[in-house]
Order: structure tokens, then sequence, then C-alpha cells
């Protein structure tokens, strides 16, 4: 007897990438306030949130969700950069840039780690101007998550060296580049949250919270229409243990 395999329609422990938008749900309000900060030219804007809420999911859905031709978006991920230089991790962000916007690389050489671990400047003064100039009149919005994964309970003295610097190295970026823009996305109950409070004192910031109840109903039904018919009462109960928690929701 032939049975069919079903995949399981809901994802859970991976972040949800812009090429499955039809998996996304909710975080509208958060959208909203990014880009209204934007189109008012607010240069750092902080998001942040509790474990496995989302916040990696949204940062990758911003390019598609916002509603600005003017802005090219890059996402960073800290996480795999946590023992690594300050060179180091400038010069794998400006690969990521470069193969994130389909940049031609031979007009715009990447710049060597070596030489950047010696004179940081390199990357703004001389990378960033030939980045700015391909994209015409976009500006650069860099979208940098995992920041607390710099400053672990584990770190070693190179990463607490990465953590100490890079945080004045980027308030220092945005005050002297009129077109780069920063969203940095970072735990609720991160060691770093203070203190990029602190470094950007101006910078607004928005919690990614739990999703409302009919958000809630949608990531339930939604993802599983065709394969599982939910009764009222069950989708009630799920939405009172989950709490509108979008990871416990799906588990």
């Amino acid at each position: 007897m032939n049975s069919k395999v079903h995949i399981n329609p809901y994802i859970i422990g991976r972040p949800i990438d812009d090429k499955d938008l039809e998996l996304f749900w909710g975080r509208r309000s958060v959208f909203r306030f990014i880009e209204d900060k934007l189109r008012n030219k607010t240069k750092v804007i902080i998001v942040y949130g509790q474990r496995r809420i989302g916040k990696s999911s949204l940062l990758r859905h911003i390019p598609k969700s916002l509603e600005l031709e003017n802005f090219a978006f890059v996402p960073f991920d800290l996480e795999s950069y946590t023992h690594k230089s300050l060179g180091q991790v400038l010069e794998e962000l400006a690969t990521e840039i470069v193969d994130s916007l389909e940049l031609d690389s031979p007009d715009i050489p990447l710049p060597d780690r070596t030489a950047l671990d010696t004179d940081p400047s390199i990357f703004h003064n001389q990378f960033l101007p030939q980045v700015y100039q391909s994209l015409g009149n976009r500006n650069l919005a860099l979208l940098l998550d995992e920041f607390e994964t710099l400053n672990n309970p584990d770190n070693t003295p190179d990463n607490h060296l990465i953590y100490q610097h890079l945080f004045p190295y980027l308030k220092s970026l945005v005050d002297r580049q009129d077109h780069l823009y920063l969203i940095l996305c970072v735990e609720q109950e991160s060691k770093d949250l203070p203190n990029l409070l602190q470094i950007f004192k101006d910078a607004p910031s928005q919690e990614i919270g739990l999703l409302d109840q009919q958000t809630t109903q949608e990531l339930i039904t939604k993802p599983a229409a065709g394969l599982l018919t939910y009764e009222t009462a069950a989708i009630q109960a799920i939405s009172h243990l989950s709490a509108g928690h979008p990871y416990f929701t799906q588990v």
C-alpha cells in the first residue's frame, strides 16, 4: 500500500528566508516602524526581542517588505565572527556587500584583511565610496544580526577585542558616511543591548514582540492548509499555550 508522506509545513529552529514569503506572518507594525525611520533619514535603528521570536527572519524579510526604492539592503550575520579580528570582520562584510548587491568586483576591489587590521579606515575611505558610486542614488543599509554572540560567557581575549572595537567603529561609520544606515538586531536579554543603547544614544529601538491573536491563528492554519484542519477549540488552545510566540506556536 502506498502512502504519501507530507513534509512538515511548519518551520522550526531556522530563520525563514525571503524566498519563503508565504511562510512569514505578521510583523507589519515593525516593518512600518523601520520604513518610517528610514524615510526620515534615521541612521541607526535597533530592533530586539526574546529568543526564537523571529528576529533573524524579520531581518531577512526587510528588503522585500519595505517600499523603499532608494535603499539597498545587505544582511550580515555576526555569529560566525566571534573570534575574528576587526579586519577580518570588515573583509567579510565587504565581500558580503559585493556579493549580495551583485556588484562588479573588478570595478570594486575588495580590501585586504591584513591591510584592514592595520588601517580599518581603508574600509570607509576607499571601499565604501566605490560601493556608493555603483549604487547611484540608493543608500546602503546594513542589517546586522547576532550581536550577542560577540559578548558571550565563553569569549576569549580576541573575542573581547572585537567586541570592544566593533561598536565604536560602527558608530564612527554612520557619523561620517551620509549614505550608510544600520539596522541592528539583538536578543532582548543580551548584555549588548544596554551597550548599544549607550553608544547609539539617539537611535530609536523597537521590540519584536509576541504575535497578536489573528496572526497567531494564521500561523497555525495557513501553512497547513490542505493538509490539516483545525477545530476552533484546538486553535484557541494552541494560542493560549504559546501566548503568541511564533516558535512555540509551531512546535
